[in-house]
């Protein structure tokens, strides 16, 4: 997969996340977002298209002050099926807090990722096979 999304208020989080991306497969095309409220609109014209098979691992930190990551799922599970099918959602967070029984409300999300990202995490989740 080489469509990734990171919607994190920390923009050292963010440039972490961008570099092993890019280190692990130099062709990712990665779209960052440090305002989720921003990501949202953007996913919702971006991937309004559904003529185009396009899909993107999409990197969520739940503590953000504007929008928390819970927040951002909420709108998120809204979205038509056709856009939230072309997503795959992984919260990576330094928050492990009640993630078990809150993420069970989303089916969408895939799993929960500890901060910072790693290599390791990118080879376990097989995503970034170009």
């Amino acid at each position: 997969m080489n469509n990734f999304v990171i919607v994190d208020d920390d923009s050292t989080s963010v440039l972490i996340c961008k570099f092993i991306i890019q280190k692990f497969n130099p062709q990712a095309k990665v779209s960052t977002f440090t305002e989720p409220e921003i990501a949202l609109d953007k996913i919702g014209k971006g991937f309004g298209d559904f003529t185009e098979d396009i899909q993107a691992i999409l990197f969520l930190d739940i503590n953000m002050p504007s929008m928390t990551g819970w927040e951002f799922l909420e709108v998120f599970n809204n979205f038509n099926h056709k856009i939230k099918e072309k997503f795959i959602i992984y919260v990576l967070s330094s928050s492990v807090e009640d993630f078990e029984k809150k993420a069970k409300k989303y089916p969408f999300v895939s799993g929960f990722l500890s901060k910072p990202l790693r290599l390791n995490y990118l080879e376990e989740i097989n995503i970034l096979k170009p």
